[in-house]
């Protein structure tokens, strides 16, 4: 991680996207600031390789930012993989601020800290859909830990129709880099206090999730082959690490 260069990163970034009116930017601003970070110049950007277009080539391979719904990177993995190195990028908002914005004039109405928590394991998580892809030697996972601000309109609606329509995200600092490729590297963020055998919950309450994201995470390091099932407790499945 080189926070100079990610600085320089949201500097350019953010000075080139200059805002028009409110909500021209569409939630972009995270992504692009990753691709310049992660690809570099202009010229290494928007690349075709085996019939996609990559968001980006680096000299550690093809680099694809996905900041949500990453099972949708499942068919170009399939061709790209055997051909080449692969980056995943999924940025970790771990702190985020929500601002609202004043529609007509821009200025700023109220600034909070979004309550909502989110750590490597949640990232993890999103990785279920690809799980089949995480032991190939081609594939890394990169997980940025971002400080962001996500500007939004008033909100408007009534009862539970009412909403705040969000403007864009402005990533204000990386704090932290979570670099993935072996079993090993995802066998080490394993909380130490585990049981020898251990249920999900204590997984979860270990790791700071929820229990579902708990599981997911579980499912996903026994197809790495870094945790296996362990019979019951009562009715709960118990894990240990192999």
């Amino acid at each position: 991680m080189d926070r100079v260069r990610f600085e320089e990163a949201r500097q350019k970034l953010i000075a080139s996207h200059e805002r028009k009116g409110i909500g021209t930017l569409g939630e972009k601003t995270v992504h692009a600031v990753l691709k310049e970070y992660y690809g570099g110049g202009d010229e290494s950007k928007e690349i075709s390789i085996g019939g996609f277009v990559a968001d980006a080539v680096s000299e550690d391979g093809i680099i694809e930012i996905q900041t949500r719904q990453l099972f949708r990177l499942d068919k170009k993995l399939t061709v790209l993989l055997p051909l080449c190195r692969v980056n995943i990028v999924h940025p970790i908002e771990a702190v985020k601020y929500l601002l609202t914005i004043d529609p007509d004039s821009g200025e700023l109405i109220s600034k909070r800290k979004s309550p909502k928590k989110l750590n490597v394991w949640h990232g993890i998580a999103e990785l279920y859909g690809l799980r089949k892809h995480l032991n190939d030697e081609n594939l890394t996972v990169r997980f940025p830990v971002l400080t962001v601000e996500e500007t939004r309109l008033p909100a408007s609606g009534k009862g539970r129709r009412r909403r705040c329509p969000k403007i864009d995200k402005i990533p204000c600092e990386m704090t932290e880099e979570y670099v993935l490729r072996t079993k090993e590297d995802y066998t080490a963020l394993i909380p130490a206090g585990l049981r020898d055998n251990f249920t999900a919950a204590e997984f979860a309450g270990l790791c700071g999730t929820d229990i579902d994201t708990a599981r997911c995470c579980l499912n996903i390091m026994m197809t790495l082959g870094a945790v296996e099932e362990f019979g019951k407790e009562g009715r709960r499945k118990l894990w240990k690490i192999v």
